[in-house]
Formats: C-alpha cells, structure tokens, sequence
C-alpha cells in the first residue's frame, strides 16, 4: 500500500514493494527484445472477482428451461443479433465497442486458482485456496515493470483501489505480484474509497514538515548510499534507482498528483460513471491511462460476485452500477480518442452453474464463461465464440486464459513468446496461448 512514510523512508523510496530479491537476470531494461509494435498503449484490466455469472449479464439464454435461463429477460443492444441480459441496458448501447469472448474456458473452480490461471495463464497450481509465493508466475502489471521500467516519473503499473484478497486463508492472492521477478516489480496500490469526499491518496499532498526540497536532499542521498554499496548486485542498484526515482517523482510531479484529483472532474462526469467505489475507480483508471500509466488493474474485494445464493436480487443490486461504469468507461475513452489505443478487459475468474440452485443462486464454473474486451486494436461489436444452449459448455471456439494473456500481449505490444528467467534462471515464456485473431481488427 502507498503510505507516506514508507515513501519517504531513506533507504525505501521505491513504492512498488521494496527491493526483494532481484537476480542479475531480472536486470530491468535487459528484456528490451520483448516489445514490439502494438495498438494498445495501455491497458485497463477489471477483475470481477468471484465469478460473474455469464448466463445472467452477458450471454442469455431465453429459450432454455426456467432453472437455466433464470428471471431476466435478454435485451437488444446497439449491435443487431447481440443480446444482453437485460441488468445490462448502458453497456447494451456501446455494444458496438464491445467483444465478448462467450468461449472462456479453463478447469479450476476455486477462486484462488481461477484468478490465479487468470492473470498469469499458468495451470501450475493447485485448485484450491493458497498464499501468493516468492516462486510464483508475475501477474500483468509486474511483467510490465519489469520489461518497461518507470520513464519520465510515471509509475508503468497500478492496483486500485484494493488488492484482490480474501481475508482469512488467500488474503494475498497469487497472480498479481512480482512472484519470480521479485517484490520490487509489483504494481504500485493506490487503494482507498474514491467515492467519498475526503478522498486524498498520500501521493496528492506532502505531509506539512516536507517540502519537495526536502524530499529532494533524501532521494539524493539515497543515491549517494546506492553508489557507495559496492557488493551489492549491479542489476540490484540499476532496478532500485528506477523505482526510487519514480517514487521521488509521484511525490514531486504534478501529474500524478492531479490524476489523483477527482474533484478536478465535473459533476457530471463523476455521476456519469457512478459515485460508487467502482465508478470512481474507472474514472481514476482513465485519468490514469490519460496522463501515460501502462497498466491500470481494479480489483474487486472479497468475492463480490460470488452469488451462491438469491442471485436475481443480487444482481439486480450489484450489476447496474458495474455496467453503469463500464459502459461510461468506454464512452468516454471513446469521445477522448483514447479507446483505439486503450484495452478495456472486463472479466471473472469464471462463470456460473447453468442450473440454479437451492439456494436461487448458481454456483462457480470455469467450463465456459465470457470475457468481455473493448478497444486496444480489439474487433469492436462482435461475439467471439459461443457457450451451448444452456451456457454449460464451449460450443465453439474455445479460449484458455493463457490464450486471452497471449492476445492481450500482443494488442500490447510485447512478444507473448518473450521467455522471462525464473530465480533458477529457467526460461518461462511469458504465455504458451496462441493469439486469437478473431478478437483483433
């Protein structure tokens, strides 16, 4: 987490998780070979943690039995032959930005493992709930720092306005930190309640004993100590002097201060995405993304859609203001001209049962569920696979989620063949999916 005084500590400047171990290896900037030519030039990546049912939002079923199809009805969208579930009527306008991938599929319900395979595609973990490690695959914000350090005082990655967690046995959920490359690659957290009015993140102000002049004698003798710690790894003080420079700039620079502002936003741009945690959340995202941020995740707290049980009227509270942001958050990429170079991912960790329970809920299922995508070089206004009648099983078209990363890098523009080095200085390929070329313009 951001905090003031871990940023202005002389010997931790660097905001994003500390130095850890970091091999020689892992020096940033070696990966350079790994950027290519991309449309996307960030990212925004939504994570709904706690499997959103397809069936319900994004992919109905009106012609199968009650206990399939549920109690909303289908709409129509924006797109002839494309329906939504009818929670779903703001999205269902921009729909001609939209691609929904109804083939999703992998074989982990648990929600750890799913949004582990996820962020990073591996299927080398168990399917069951476990704490994020030291040797485990970098989620897409790390791998960005890593392979495109800070420039110019911008952070390359952030986590608002949480990390995915569940307290208890997962609060640190694997797949969105540094994992193999190291702490010091993890995405920098802005967290906090962004809807509330006394919403002012540590990197908005200084505290009143220190001035920016200040912070600038600290930084400078922090790399006057770097340079005297002679046994210390040459990729170490090449990395931490990186990262410490952009924590000394996120204090210093106007830029982030600002696109941390939100009252620097009009009202109606605020009630246009929602004075909800995850509306201003998007609107951070985009004011994010506007000034140069690479990647910019928002994570869902605690399985918020994980809807065991009385669904309909769960939904009917939990997906207007999702949608409502969602949908705004495109639109207003859009009228900015940023979507075209803007990537818009909003998904689950997986879907929901076909059948409802007991309970009126429906329960996980990662045989097949939908990731829905909007600019970044993306096919806009079209459907990319498709579940069977009962949105059980993949009809056609399968996508694993290491095939979603491999697309996702390659809208990026980095190499999804790229192999990153683990701690025993094994090659890993950043992802084995194949690209899916129906998803791309």
């Amino acid at each position: 987490m951001l905090n003031r005084r871990d940023v202005l500590r002389v010997g931790a400047l660097s905001v994003l998780g500390g130095v850890g171990a970091v091999p020689s290896a892992l020096a940033a900037g070696d990966d350079s070979a790994a950027r290519r030519s991309g449309s996307a030039k960030s990212c925004i990546f939504m994570l709904l943690q706690g499997g959103p049912s397809h069936i319900d939002l994004w992919d109905p079923k009106p012609d199968a039995p009650a206990e399939v199809r549920g109690e909303f009805k289908p709409i129509d969208t924006a797109v002839a032959g494309i329906r939504l579930g009818e929670t779903m009527a703001e999205c269902a306008k921009v729909a001609g930005d939209l691609v929904l991938v109804r083939s999703m599929t992998h074989g982990f319900n648990n929600h750890i493992a799913g949004t582990y395979i996820t962020l990073t595609g591996s299927v080398d973990q168990p399917n069951q709930d476990r704490e994020a490690h030291a040797k485990d695959f970098p989620g897409p914000g790390a791998v960005l720092n890593y392979l495109e350090p800070p420039q110019a005082g911008l952070p390359t990655s952030i986590s608002l306005p949480t990390w995915l967690s569940i307290p208890g046995p997962s609060n640190r959920m694997p797949g969105q930190y540094g994992g193999f490359l190291g702490s010091l690659f993890d995405p920098l957290l802005i967290s906090g309640e962004p809807q509330k009015a006394d919403f002012r993140p540590p990197a908005m102000s200084l505290p009143e004993s220190m001035s920016p002049e200040r912070v600038g004698s600290r930084y400078a003798l922090l790399k006057n100590l770097d340079a005297l710690r002679k046994d210390m790894d040459t990729a170490q003080v090449r990395s931490r002097g990186l990262f410490s420079h952009t924590a000394y700039e996120l204090l210093t620079d106007p830029r982030v201060r600002e696109a941390l502002d939100l009252t620097r936003e009009s009202d109606k741009v605020r009630d246009r995405y929602g004075r909800t945690k995850m509306g201003q959340s998007l609107l951070l995202a985009r004011r994010l993304v506007e000034i140069g941020v690479r990647f910019v995740g928002y994570n869902e707290f605690n399985q918020s859609w994980d809807h065991h049980g009385d669904i309909t009227n769960t939904l009917k509270h939990r997906a207007p203001p999702m949608e409502q942001a969602f949908a705004a958050l495109v639109e207003d990429l859009r009228e900015r001209d940023l979507l075209d170079s803007t990537l818009v991912v909003n998904t689950g960790e997986f879907g929901r049962t076909p059948t409802i329970n007991q309970g009126r809920g429906r329960d996980h299922w990662p045989e097949v569920y939908t990731t829905v995508m909007a600019g970044g070089g993306t096919r806009g206004g079209t459907v990319y696979g498709s579940s069977d009648s009962k949105g059980g099983s993949v009809k056609d078209n399968p996508v694993s989620p290491a095939d979603f990363l491999a697309t996702l890098w390659h809208m990026m523009g980095v190499d999804p063949a790229h192999e990153l080095m683990d701690r025993q200085s094994r090659p890993v390929r950043l992802s084995p999916g194949k690209v899916v070329e129906g998803i791309l313009a």
